[in-house]
């Protein structure tokens, strides 16, 4: 049986406002357009691990004046009865810039998503099983309780520790417990600060090793933007090989004991590199969701694969390169859509639209 996806989530309503640029201190600029959207990065994962696929169950809190995202979260096909609607707290909200090239600056009330506590994780998680999944974010209260609590009952956990706090203590109690870490750029910088006495001037190869020796994640996964992204897999192989998935200019590369000077140290690290997706430049229309659709596609595709080998459910270091390889992919192809549409959780595609776009690009 596939695994369930736990979302520990934070839940937004999204104000968002069409600028020519972002705005500077001291400078009042006029909107072209403002919409009200559903989003929290939470909920945008949610969403997107439900059409991606995944029976996805969503832990949250909000006021009153946030039914209508719940009900939007429920319609993508997520499971919303472990939400609790507060009567004196409002929803969360964002406030969200975009310019004319798709980026984005963003500020947030965090309202009910602020009452989240370590017994509602307690609440929630006695639903669920062993092998399961725990996605949360840093936009919630609770987050190192509920990991810990996950980890105690053998419930997979993955983090994207987002917006990054500057907790060393934090972080150092609760990653080793983290079976999958996704951060992005200016995240992997920071953590990396937080365990390092080094001017942090590394790859973001040496500084995702560096995490997984220190910390000890079994799975790293740095997204890079226009880059791409690259995946560390704690998983002894004996060969470097390449996983063709979706044409020679998306390949995934698999390199055996590659980059720094302690690979005798973490020879068992399989490091992952893809290409960003093939979306033109001049497609880009608003990127905010697109590292919440990535996260969500990618836990997805992870229980999906899961579940069709049971056996490497919360076995050490089960998760192999394959399978995190083929999730980078989906994951990748799902962001890249997303970032040619307008608005949070109304961008996110289907799993069918995802697979139709690795197809026609691996034909071309």
């Amino acid at each position: 049986m596939q695994p369930r996806v736990i979302s520990f989530a934070s839940i937004n309503v999204d104000e968002v406002y069409s600028i020519p640029h972002i705005v500077r201190p001291g400078e009042t600029l006029t909107s072209t357009r403002r919409q009200q959207n559903a989003g929290g990065k939470g909920a945008n994962a949610s969403v997107a691990a439900a059409r991606a696929g995944a029976p996805v169950h969503v832990v949250g809190k909000i006021g009153s004046d946030g039914l209508w995202v719940r009900d939007i979260i429920e319609n993508a096909g997520a499971n919303v009865s472990l939400v609790q609607v507060l009567d004196d707290t409002a929803t969360g909200r964002a406030i969200i810039q975009v310019d004319v090239s798709g980026e984005n600056a963003i500020f947030l009330f965090p309202g009910a998503n602020h009452k989240l506590t370590e017994t509602d994780a307690h609440r929630a998680f006695a639903q669920f099983a062993r092998g399961d999944w725990l996605l949360l974010t840093n936009e919630t209260t609770a987050v190192a309780e509920a990991i810990v609590q996950a980890h105690q009952i053998g419930i997979q956990v993955l983090w994207n520790p987002a917006p990054m706090h500057d907790d060393p203590l934090l972080t150092n109690r609760v990653v080793g417990l983290v079976d999958v870490l996704v951060v992005n750029e200016s995240e992997l910088l920071r953590l990396t600060q937080q365990i390092s006495d080094d001017d942090c001037q590394d790859s973001f190869e040496v500084m995702a090793r560096l995490v997984m020796k220190e910390l000890g994640c079994r799975v790293v996964v740095a997204t890079l933007g226009s880059s791409g992204c690259i995946g560390l897999v704690r998983r002894p192989t004996s060969n470097a090989h390449t996983i063709p998935i979706a044409g020679s200019s998306t390949d995934i590369s698999i390199i055996s004991g590659s980059g720094g000077d302690d690979t005798d140290d973490i020879d068992d690290i399989r490091v992952i590199s893809m290409c960003c997706s093939p979306i033109r430049m001049d497609q880009v229309i608003d990127t905010t969701a697109a590292g919440d659709t990535w996260v969500g596609f990618f836990v997805a595709e992870l229980a999906r694969a899961q579940g069709e080998s049971p056996e490497s459910i919360g076995a050490h270091a089960a998760l192999t390169p394959a399978m995190v390889g083929r999730a980078m992919t989906v994951a990748t192809y799902a962001s890249g859509i997303t970032v040619t549409r307008m608005g949070a959780v109304p961008s996110i595609p289907m799993r069918e639209e995802v697979e139709a776009f690795i197809r026609t690009k691996k034909h071309e």
